[in-house]
Order: C-alpha cells, then structure tokens, then sequence
C-alpha cells in the first residue's frame, strides 16, 4: 500500500472516524465542498481558514508534519466543520470560538460518537407521521451548543450536548425556538458529508493565486463592535 493510499484510504471499522491527515489547501478544499466557502474566492476562503489557526481553530498547537505542513485530522475537520457551522453573517464571533475551544476535549468525544452512531444506538432512525403525510424519517447524533444572544452579546453557551434523533425534534417543537440563536445541529450528517468529501479530495500543497477582483460579501473573523 502506497503512502498516499494510506493516508486516504477509509477506516476498517465502520463505527469508527476514518484517519484523516490533509494539509491545508486539501481542508480548505474540503470545507469549500461542503459549502461553507459561499460566494468569496479562493484565496478569500483560503486565507481565512489560514488566519483561524492564528486564533486556535482547528489547533491548539498546529500539528505539523514533514516541511512544516500543517495536519489536519477528522477532529480538527469537525471543530472547523463546526466553527464555520456557527458563522452570523460571514463572520464568528469570537466568544464562540474561545467557547469551542473551551470545550473542545468533550467536543471531541462527541466528534467520534456522532460518526459511531449515526446510524444506531443514540442515532437510530425515528420516523415522525401524520394523517395524509408521508412519514418524515430522522436519524443521527445531534449536538445543541445551547447558543443565546442578546443585543449582539453571546448570553449563554452549553453545555454541549448530544441528542437522539427525537430529543431535537423535540428542541425544534418547543414554543419558544425562535429565541434560540442555533438550533441542534446534525452532527452525524456533518461527520459523513465530511468523510465523503474527505475522500475525494485532491492532493494540494500550495494555496490558490490571488483573486483578481474580490468579490463581496468578505469573511470577518471577529464580531463587530456595538
């Protein structure tokens, strides 16, 4: 098995994350697949993925291989999968990311969880019907951050925590959702679009070239004063 196919071949168990090791132009690339790039450019998109490290994001420490490249593993994917999940208008606010970080060892454990279960125990399918109505089926691990704004101000965050399939519908049911800043996210979804784009990214070692025209809107790392 060549090295190449090793660091992108899948897991052998299917209730475990595959190993992931990609540099940075390969995880760039794959949050873009995921849709998180937008409308910005390339290197818009490449930079500002570049500039979270210098915050924390995905990385305490940034795990460096041969050459100095920067190793991004399915954890490190996730919390950036997840970072740019909380976005309000293009950009983060900064008590999200220091609370990301805050709590990132449990957040790992849910990381793993979330791909394990997708499909079983905590995940497992439900399936939701009503008179005349197609059944509505529902599975997967589910993670509430339990986000509330106020006036711009983040009032609350957690704590993290998963939920069955009908524990969110649930969340999504209460009366007052619409004060909630973020509603439960599918993490088992998020973890399996990530892995499937995880192997069909290409082998990239150098950043894009310069935009010609920068396109609006830009990306923001920190929350407007106000």
């Amino acid at each position: 098995m060549s090295a190449s196919t090793a660091r992108r071949g899948p897991s052998m168990r299917a209730d475990y994350p595959p190993r992931i090791r990609l540099h940075h132009g390969e995880a760039v690339w794959v949050m873009s697949n995921l849709g998180f790039q937008g409308a910005v450019g390339n290197s818009t998109f490449y930079e500002y993925i570049k500039s979270l490290r210098k915050l924390g994001i995905p990385f305490g420490k940034i795990g460096v291989g041969r050459r100095g490249l920067a190793n991004y593993s399915y954890c490190h994917l996730m919390e950036l999968a997840l970072v740019l999940t909380t976005r309000v208008y293009y950009f983060v606010p900064d008590a999200i990311l220091n609370e990301i970080i805050k709590h990132r060892r449990l957040l790992y454990r849910y990381y793993r969880r979330a791909y394990a279960d997708r499909h079983t125990r905590l995940g497992a399918q439900i399936a939701l019907s009503a008179p005349r109505h197609t059944p509505i089926r529902v599975r997967g691990v589910f993670l509430d951050l339990q986000i509330d704004f106020s006036g711009g101000v983040l009032t609350r965050f957690g704590p993290p925590t998963l939920l069955s399939p009908s524990q969110a519908v649930a969340v999504f049911a209460e009366q007052d959702v619409a004060a909630r800043a973020l509603l439960p996210i599918n993490l088992s979804l998020l973890a399996e679009r990530l892995v499937s784009a995880k192997l069909r990214a290409p082998v990239i070692r150098k950043g894009p070239k310069p935009d010609r025209k920068e396109p609006q809107p830009r990306f923001q790392l920190h929350a407007e004063a106000g």
